[in-house]
């Protein structure tokens, strides 16, 4: 019995079509999200720059407004009648002053001796102006909000004839004064908010003033600084600007439907191409089953034609009589039905075939087993342990497996290889460099080098990727890693991240190969070529026995120096101080050094000559956030408006002098990858650590390196023309201590610093700052502790206005750390 078969609703244009309009439909769907894309961000821009502009001309009306009433009282101050007012306390003169000083709402002109109890009647923020002014102080502009209302103080010193400061005018503006401006200003195109802020305390503003309509949906917000102090923040309102959606999708609308044109009139040539091949096939097998004519006609499709020869072969196979007795059975077979369906082929194996078939072999290979690997070397910035201990060959070879199959994880297939000076690096160096080799990662070895050129490195070679085993400032019985990975230098986590792709063996096997590679005569052409000296020096290196000494004491010949070099000769195992120019002990022979040599200056280099310490002419150390300003003060005035980053254990002269020339303070955290991050996150122009790292993003790559750090000061010196001593004696300057260290458990140090942070009597009466560890900032001083993230330690820092202010901040730390850990050897 023969069963009809169901006519299947699919024709062979079906998954043709399917394809098509899928296709169609995601590249409506993609330009459709383009073109909003490409509003939204265009809108974005168009935003951003009308809330720029618009706060920019505000903050200069209101800026130029302050310089004018500056100008007026400083010339008022100036005048020879107000120091004769002063001391005769002549109240003509002093009307006359208050005609000329538009806007004064009162008027005093207080002689030294009467400077002090002002805080009753003015409160203690105008004492404390009426004081500073005193000492010499610029003149400031202060905000004070007394009995519910707003009172704006200017005091300017009042010099006698010996040029002495004998009194201050001190001059009250109503809150009137700045009415010109307000309503100069528009009421229809958002808010402005003018605010005040001490020091940098966005937590204690005041607000000034605030003008214009509400904003229901704010755009673009724009915050300028006035001054030191003063931040004026623009809000748009709705009613700015706008881009219409259409005109940008016009385009893209017009190709869709030009496409869909176009695919539906290819559609329906093939549809058509297709049925005229069917119905020649159809024909050729009728005529061939039937009437045994073998004529195959010309089709226009491949897939026809595989078919007729196919339909051929089969109706010859069943049917081996229709060509060779075509005519004289043509009848009987025009009455016998043919099936037109193509057997199934059914495969059939014997028995004994299937006998002789080989079996699959399985080859069982041995698991890898990789050795345990301390948990504890990985730290917050870089890989360091002991050698021999937390720290051998065998640890390296699974950090370079790891390390190997994350580069070639994120694209890339080579990686530099560098090591320092230490005895341990060139054995821990050969067993990472077989570790990446046996991930197939290829390697290029630069051989014995600072890190500065490694870094240098994965800029100028064929791979932004880079490790350098050194210990850096640390003594020769510890060593380490500093990885870098697309010109990103890996922190934290993504350290983490090759610890635990050991632990849980995620390490692909390769052969990777091995080239040599020369770059120190590159690295020196490109710093070289990048300064200019104005003058020539005498200097003094000491490179501490590192990596950088040999390089040091070339670069120095190549820019023209005469250079005394101390310990520049590579000896791992530093006999003659540790390489870490941050602790004063170690900058001693430097000191004396250059004192002996009569020289201008001195410079000192770390381990790995990533960082670099400076002595005046003097033997005095300039602490490395001085040596930031200086840096700051070059590279900010061509650069306005850039970030400058600088690290917790910074001087707080920084903020002030980073906005006075133009740019935006940040105080971050210790760490040299966490600053590079920082830095790369904001496009800072300059960042420098306490430590002696300098980043250096004017003419330079961004990253640390003591060598180039060392020259653009040496260029800036030159070109002051100054002794070094007076040169930094025109920065701002806090009493301060070096770093302070106390020995503390790796785990217990987190610990407390939790505990510290939550003791009232520490921080009461202070700002306090946990960006890294514990910062207490008071007017006279600032104290700061956290834990050392390379060795188990705890690190502290004090600065203030003097001696005693230093002393009871201590106090005040120490007694803290007594009632919380007695344990510790407190050293001061």
């Amino acid at each position: 019995m023969r069963t009809k078969a169901r006519t299947p609703k699919r024709t062979i244009v079906f998954y043709s079509r399917l394809t098509i309009w899928l296709a169609l439909l995601f590249i409506a769907g993609g330009l459709s999200f383009q073109s909003i894309q490409v509003n939204l961000f265009t809108q974005s821009d168009v935003d951003r720059a009308f809330a720029d502009a618009m706060a920019e001309q505000m903050a200069h009306s209101l800026s130029t407004r302050l310089q004018d009433t500056r100008r007026l009282q400083t010339a008022a101050s100036r005048h020879p009648l107000t120091v004769r007012a002063l001391e005769e306390n002549d109240p003509a003169w002093k009307a006359t002053l208050r005609q000329f000083l538009s806007g004064v709402s009162s008027l005093q002109l207080i002689r030294r001796e009467d400077a002090m109890g002002l805080q009753s009647s003015h409160g203690y923020a105008v004492q404390e102006l009426v004081s500073r002014t005193l000492s010499g102080a610029d003149m400031r502009l202060e905000a004070v909000q007394r009995n519910g209302s707003l009172h704006f103080y200017w005091a300017s010193p009042i010099r006698n004839e010996q040029n002495q400061i004998a009194g201050v005018l001190l001059a009250e503006y109503g809150s009137g004064w700045l009415s010109q401006f307000q309503s100069g200003t528009s009421q229809t195109m958002g808010q402005i908010v003018v605010n005040q802020f001490v020091d940098n305390d966005r937590s204690r503003g005041l607000e000034i003033f605030r003008i214009g309509q509400e904003v229901k949906r704010a755009g673009t917000i724009v915050t300028k600084p006035i001054n030191d102090y003063w931040y004026l923040t623009y809000i748009p309102s709705d009613e700015r600007p706008q881009l219409e959606l259409v005109p940008l999708a016009t385009p893209w609308l017009i190709v869709l439907a030009a496409t869909f044109v176009g695919l539906f009139v290819l559609v329906g040539m093939q549809k058509r191409d297709i049925l005229r091949n069917q119905l020649k096939l159809l024909t050729y097998v009728r005529n061939l089953s039937r009437k045994g004519i073998d004529e195959q006609p010309v089709f226009t499709l491949a897939l026809f034609h595989e078919l007729a020869v196919s339909m051929q072969h089969l109706i010859n196979t069943v049917r081996p009589d229709v060509t060779d007795n075509g005519k004289a059975n043509g009848n009987s077979r025009e009455r016998q039905e043919i099936a037109l369906e193509q057997p199934k082929k059914i495969t059939t194996v014997s028995n004994a075939k299937r006998q002789t078939l080989p079996e699959l072999m399985v080859e069982e290979v041995e698991h890898e087993h990789p050795i345990e690997v301390a948990q504890g070397i990985f730290r917050a910035y870089d890989i360091r342990g002991i050698v021999g201990q937390d720290l051998t060959g065998d640890t390296c070879y699974w950090i370079g497996r790891a390390l190997g199959a994350e580069v070639q994880e994120r694209g890339f297939s080579k990686i530099s290889l560098a090591w320092d000076g230490r005895e341990s690096s060139p054995q821990l160096a050969a067993q990472l460099q077989l570790g990446l080799n046996d991930s197939g990662c290829h390697v290029i070895r630069l051989g014995a080098q600072p890190t500065g050129l490694l870094y240098f490195a994965t800029h100028e070679l064929d791979t932004p990727c880079g490790v350098v085993v050194t210990g850096s400032h640390n003594p020769s019985e510890f060593n380490g890693l500093k990885i870098v990975i697309d010109q990103h230098t890996l922190a934290q986590d993504e350290l983490m991240a090759l610890y635990h792709r050991i632990m849980r063996r995620d390490l692909p096997q390769g052969s990777g190969q091995t080239e040599e590679r020369e770059l120190a005569d590159t690295y020196l052409q490109r710093i070289e070529g990048d300064v200019q000296l104005a003058r020539s020096m005498k200097i003094v290196i000491d490179a501490g026995n590192g990596i950088a000494g040999p390089l040091a004491e070339k670069l120095m010949a190549m820019i023209g120096l005469e250079a005394e070099c101390l310990f520049c000769d590579v000896d791992g195992r530093f006999p003659n101080h540790h390489p870490d120019p941050s602790q004063p002990k170690n900058l001693q022979a430097l000191q004396d050094a250059v004192k002996a040599h009569n020289a201008d200056l001195g410079l000192a280099f770390d381990g790995d000559g990533d960082r670099v310490a400076l002595v005046d002419n003097n033997g005095k150390i300039i602490w490395p956030d001085r040596l930031l300003m200086l840096l700051v003060d070059d590279i900010l005035p061509r650069n306005p408006g850039r970030d400058v980053i600088y690290d917790v254990k910074s001087s707080r002269h920084l903020a002030s002098l980073i906005s006075r020339h133009g740019g935006r303070p940040t105080m971050w955290k210790t760490g040299h990858s966490l600053m590079k991050r920082k830095m790369q996150e904001l496009n800072a122009v300059v960042g420098g650590e306490f430590s002696g790292h300098f980043y250096i993003q004017d003419r330079w790559y961004g990253f640390d390196d003591g060598l180039y750090t060392a020259v653009r000061l040496l260029e800036i010196i030159s070109q002051r023309n100054l002794p070094v001593d007076q040169l930094f004696a025109a920065l701002p300057e806090d009493v301060s201590t070096p770093e302070i260290t106390i020995d503390c458990d790796d785990v217990r140090k987190f610990s407390l610093l939790q505990e510290l942070s939550a003791d009232s009597e520490l921080t009461a009466g202070a700002r306090v700052f946990s960006t890294d560890g514990l910062r207490i900032e008071f007017a006279e001083g600032w104290g700061l502790i956290r834990p050392s993230n390379t060795t188990p330690k705890l690190t502290l820092r004090f600065a203030g206005n003097n001696a005693e202010a230093i002393a009871r901040i201590q106090q005040r730390m120490k007694q803290a750390l007594t009632r919380h850990a007695p344990e510790l050897k407190v050293p001061f």
